[in-house]
């Protein structure tokens, strides 16, 4: 699987300044329009994720590339292994630098005089602690869940045929938490809203976010074991 990561690295490379691109423009939009830096770390993973998974997912499809890769030392289980390991690899590591980098700013603006809108942004206390836990959280838990759906696709359809279909199941999967709602109804929203009330009190809000990653990695987890199957069965 190394061997396949590394590869998939080289096949990024050309990539790379383009994901960062967006990823900072995806960020300072976000940090402007809500004057607020607890979005930094989530969206930094949350646009990595997205954006290497297409990005390698595309290259595939390009010059034949998905099909004389199989031709190197490598197997289709490796490929997909690989793939997921580095995409999530780099999401978490997109996520650290950009906690450093938010942490290195409230410490300047501590020390140093900032503009207004700057020193607003530098302003730190346990409310702005608690919300990046939760926007890190929720943005982590998205990308998970969401490579966890295009990944298998990309790797049943190849990147241009899964793009046709991608668009009804993500509608689908939006609209089905509404549907298991509306038949279960009273004991699942009972549920949520002893969550809810968890998260506020002192520790629920990190259990919440645990427990939530934890179910996010394990959905992730069994997608590459999908989509090695699909990848297996697919003919190239």
């Amino acid at each position: 699987m190394l061997r396949m990561m590394k590869m998939e690295l080289a096949v990024l490379k050309k990539y790379l300044k383009q994901i960062t691109f967006t990823m900072l423009i995806v960020i300072v939009c976000l940090v402007v329009g809500m004057g607020s830096l607890t979005s930094v770390p989530g969206m930094a993973f949350l646009t990595v994720t997205f954006s290497v998974s297409m990005s390698a997912s595309a290259y595939d499809d390009q010059n034949g590339w998905g099909s004389y890769r199989l031709v190197m030392p490598v197997t289709r289980r490796e490929v997909v292994q690989g793939r997921y390991a580095l995409n999530l690899l780099l999401a978490i590591a997109a996520a650290a630098v950009a906690a450093v980098l938010m942490t290195a700013f409230i410490a300047l603006g501590s020390a140093v005089e900032l503009p207004e809108f700057l020193a607003n942004l530098a302003v730190w206390d346990n409310q702005q602690l608690e919300a990046t836990l939760a926007a890190s959280t929720s943005c982590a838990c998205i990308g998970l869940c969401i490579c966890s759906v295009t990944l298998p696709a990309y790797f049943k359809f190849g990147m241009t045929k899964a793009t046709q279909y991608l668009p009804f199941i993500m509608i689908f999967l939006s609209v089905a938490p509404f549907l298991v709602l509306g038949v279960i109804g009273g004991p699942l929203l009972d549920q949520v809203k002893g969550a809810i009330e968890l998260a506020e009190t002192t520790g629920g809000l990190g259990l919440i976010a645990f427990a939530a990653l934890a179910i996010s990695l394990a959905v992730y987890a069994a997608s590459s074991f999908i989509a090695v199957r699909l990848y297996s069965a697919r003919d190239l």
